[in-house]
């Protein structure tokens, strides 16, 4: 029976009842998944079907559950909501859940829990909160769950100390299981121990207090002037009530005093997790020399961190107050001795919101003030980006990567690119590229890879030009992208998996494993429903500016269709109803033929042959500023005014062609002058660039272009286009 959803990420199916339940009348039990999208909040109860009974909301962008969230849906026995960014669950969340048996919260950001978060769950057999980053429970936090069976609460901060004690008896009381996964992370003594397997004795608050988190900033040795200013943070572990930051210097305790310019905020805990202290110094003078400390004190004892500071008379040959705004902060660099090294904290707290696999963030720039007084460039790695997007994707590329995590992985990344358009920062351009990169590694093994790898290219093909652009400077990021796809084919086929067709909203991918032998010719179209405006019929005059490419709705997808042989196929006459061809290439059958004798192996190998086309030229950026004389008008560049279509094999090699490959491409901007390119990786910097050498134009039309290349690559036409992107180089790349 159908299933109507109006939510549009969502999808709706029937469900078999279990057990006995069968014959329990009542409305038809559904099943809803709305995993793996962009979601910032559950959706409206009411929104969905009366039938309810699994909800699957993982891989969101959830940040929140509000008092209610599921009222309504009361049939509910499956509730999935893990690897979202959930940090607060209001009391009285799940209310209305009476029927709900399992409960998912793993891998998000709570730090607090209470017996109030899990109100109206009388039937709750089996509750995950792993991953998330308590460091410790409260007694009674389990007391609204009468029929709870199996937790998991394993977390890279849990404790196994006295304030978890009271945890094993009732547990043993209840006949609850702790979950295997349930592993101490400290004290170091009981690191990788599963909590259900120890003894109450061993959940003890003795020895050396061991805090998950303890930083002062700045922590090394500060020279500053008289007249200064000098903030200091200290942030550690909130283990409980009694946990408390006191202040002292040379071993004196310090008090807030404004008159002697000594400012002590209160202290501020976070999530249940943290607690910070700030402490700032307004107005320097020579008594403020000696040791600063920060002891993080409780009932089980002390653990300190001090730095030293050593005040100058102004008199002293230095460098002069600056301030440095970047992609890492705004910095106020303060006057600073000749030959000293002057450090900056950065301005977040030194934990993020996503665990940093590579060890703890840095959390200090430095910058050297040379011995005749001037400021060398500052060292700003240490901080993260300002720029959320920019912080979580420099993150994901910190994260060791295993077969076991990378589709995890590569998932939530999706997420982020989805938001590619609005990128602000090369640095996101630049870490995306080198997870795709990684993520190729993973694909012989994890097939679901491919499409969300193609998936993120075509995203990152929205980011704005100039940024592309930089990023190629920077690290090559846009070849290596393109280098990656190229890849795909050769790293994920196999004889247990053929073929691999995907595609997605500005890049499509199709591959092949082949016998040489008894290979015939293969022709290949890319194209797209035809849905309003059609690229290639374009508004407006010559002599107007090209409008920019077109931005295909959501599902105009790129796909291709690929026959064997050498059939007749025309861009113009394109066969499938109601969609539009942009590009055909024809592989001739004497494709493997031109080996010489004594290079073809004795039995032919496996090989595979792929296909890309991308909508545009924006992943492929060549630096050279100057064309060939006469390769474009004064003033003018020459850019890509086609989609880009690739062929290339793996495994086999093709020598010189004796027949051509054909090339169909549709033009999307207008221009004059077209030129026949293929994309050399030789190019300036070894970055690669666009040159016509073995590619000739066979003939061109306002809005086709037709082209023989001598081998495989990636091929385009380029024009002298009378509007260009802003950056000097970027798509409008001169021949060389």
């Amino acid at each position: 029976p159908g299933c109507p959803l109006s939510i549009r990420s969502c999808k709706c199916s029937g469900e078999r009842p279990k057990g006995l339940s069968g014959g329990v009348p009542g409305p038809a039990r559904r099943r809803v998944v709305c995993s793996g999208g962009d979601l910032p909040e559950p959706p409206e109860p009411g929104l969905l079907p009366n039938g309810t009974v699994t909800l699957l909301l993982s891989n969101n962008k959830i940040t929140g559950l509000r008092n209610g969230s599921f009222l309504g849906l009361s049939l509910l026995e499956k509730l999935d909501l893990r690897n979202n960014i959930i940090s607060t669950v209001q009391p009285g969340a799940f209310l209305g859940l009476g029927e709900l048996k399992r409960l998912d919260l793993s891998n998000n950001r709570i730090g607090c829990l209470t017996s109030e978060t899990f109100q109206g769950l009388p039937r709750l057999l089996r509750l995950n909160i792993s991953g998330n980053i308590f460091s410790s429970l409260q007694p009674g936090v389990f007391d609204e769950l009468p029929a709870l069976k199996v937790v998991d609460l394993g977390t890279e901060f849990l404790t196994c100390d006295c304030h978890l004690r009271w945890l094993l008896p009732w547990a043993q009381n209840r006949s609850l299981q702790l979950s295997e996964h349930t592993l101490c992370a400290y004290p170091s003594a009981l690191h990788a121990q599963a909590l259900g397997s120890l003894q109450e004795a061993q959940l003890c608050c003795e020895g050396a207090l061991e805090l998950h988190t303890h930083h002062l900033i700045p922590s090394l040795r500060q020279v500053v002037f008289q007249g200064d200013r000098l903030p200091f943070q200290c942030s550690a572990s909130y283990l409980g009530n009694d946990t408390r930051i006191r202040w002292y210097h040379n071993r004196a305790p310090v008090e807030g005093d404004e008159q002697a310019g000594i400012l002590l905020a209160e202290s501020l805990i976070h999530d249940c997790t943290f607690i910070t202290s700030e402490l700032t110094l307004s107005h320097i003078g020579v008594w403020a020399s000696g040791e600063w400390e920060c002891t993080v004190s409780m009932a089980q004892g002390n653990a300190s961190k001090k730095v030293e500071i050593v005040v100058l008379e102004t008199s002293a040959s230095y460098c002069p107050a600056e301030r440095v705004a970047n992609n890492r902060g705004d910095f106020r660099w303060p006057r600073t001795l000749a030959g000293i090294t002057a450090y900056q904290s950065c301005l977040q707290y030194p934990f993020t919101s996503v665990p940093l696999g590579g060890g703890a963030p840095g959390t200090r720039a430095s910058r050297r003030c040379d011995r005749a007084g001037r400021w060398e460039p500052g060292d700003y790695s240490h901080c993260l980006y300002t720029n959320d997007i920019t912080r979580v994707l420099y993150t994901f590329v910190l994260m060791p990567i295993n077969a076991s995590n990378a589709l995890t992985l590569a998932h939530q990344l999706r997420v982020y690119t989805a938001e590619a358009a609005s990128f602000s920062d090369m640095m996101d351009v630049v870490y995306v590229a080198q997870m795709i990169q990684k993520f190729l590694g993973y694909v012989d093994q994890i097939k679901e890879l491919v499409e969300v790898m193609v998936d993120m290219a075509s995203n990152l093909m929205l980011v704005d030009e100039h940024l592309l652009w930089l990023a190629q400077r920077e690290d090559k990021a846009c070849s290596r992208i393109v280098g990656a796809l190229e890849r795909i084919g050769g790293a994920a086929l196999s004889p247990h998996a053929q073929h691999i067709s995907v595609n997605a909203r500005n890049v499509a991918l199709e591959a092949y494993l082949i016998k040489p032998h008894s290979y015939v010719g293969l022709t290949c179209t890319a194209f797209q429903r035809r849905e309003g405006g059609v690229p290639g019929t374009r508004p407006g005059s010559p002599g107007q500016n090209p409008p920019p490419e077109p931005e295909p709705p959501a599902d105009q997808q790129l796909r291709f269709r690929c026959t064997t042989g050498r059939p007749n196929v025309s861009l113009s006459s394109f066969h499938i109803k109601n969609s539009v061809a942009l590009a055909s290439i024809q592989l001739p059958p004497s494709l493997f033929s031109s080996l010489p004798a004594a290079l073809a192996p004795p039995v032919p190998p496996d090989c595979t042959l792929q296909l890309l086309v991308f909508r545009n030229g924006r992943l492929f950026h060549s630096h050279s500023n100057t064309s060939r004389p006469g390769a474009a008008g004064p003033g003018k560049r020459r850019g890509v005014a086609t989609p880009v279509i690739f062929a290339g094999t793996s495994g086999c090699g093709v020598g010189n062609l004796t027949e051509p490959v054909a090339v169909s491409l549709r033009h999307w901007a207008e221009g004059a002058e077209p030129v026949a390119a293929w994309w050399s990786q030789e190019g300036p910097g070894e970055a690669g660039g666009w040159t016509s050498e073995g590619c000739q134009l066979r003939s061109s039309q306002p809005n086709v272009s037709a082209l023989h290349c001598q081998h495989l690559g990636n091929v385009a036409v380029l024009m002298e286009l009378s509007a260009f992107p802003r950056e000097v180089g970027g798509a409008g790349a001169g021949l060389h």
